[in-house]
């Protein structure tokens, strides 16, 4: 495995690591990340990764390493992304009256409509909307991967008025 994808991976499986306690598997797949990162070698990375994809796959929320065309993003503007999403994930997941929100907030499925089933469900539409926004700045070139603290600093988006007006 490339020393940039296991990089992508790894800060992926990271992140997942410290939202929970995963006990003695989050402690093998720690050992594999440390194993992974002190080699030099592209095919002993793919076993760590084929180990840490082992140990961590009995796990529902694991972190699946991205599958299609390559991302687009740099390595370093994509762990930000991952980790804001994380952290947007963590954050909904967390709300205290998750009944109240599942009752209340649908999921704009249009004429389907429907609810969450559970906060993880919310949780993980927001972290894919708050992905989705982060991705969009970086290619409109408002937000270049800087972050303030754990915020990133992002402008926000022209108004409509304000776009119309430029194309003018």
């Amino acid at each position: 495995m490339k020393k940039e994808n296991w990089i992508l991976n790894t800060n992926k499986v990271q992140l997942w690591l410290e939202s929970s306690d995963r006990g003695q598997a989050g402690e093998a797949i720690s050992l594999s990340m440390t194993l992974g990162n002190n080699c030099d070698s592209d095919e002993m990375r793919s076993t760590y990764w084929t180990a840490i994809r082992s140990i961590g796959g009995q796990f529902e929320d694991f972190p699946l390493a991205r599958k299609g065309q390559p991302n687009s993003l740099p390595s370093d503007i994509q762990v930000a992304v991952d980790t804001v999403t994380s952290a947007v994930h963590s954050a909904f997941a967390g709300i205290t009256n998750p009944e109240l929100i599942t009752t209340v907030i649908h999921t704009g499925l249009g004429r389907r409509g429907g609810s969450y089933s559970s906060i993880e469900d919310f949780a993980t539409y927001m972290s894919g909307q708050a992905e989705k926004s982060l991705v969009k700045a970086y290619k409109e070139n408002r937000w270049d991967g800087t972050m303030n603290g754990d915020v990133p600093a992002m402008a926000a988006p022209a108004l409509k008025e304000q776009k119309e007006a430029k194309e003018e």
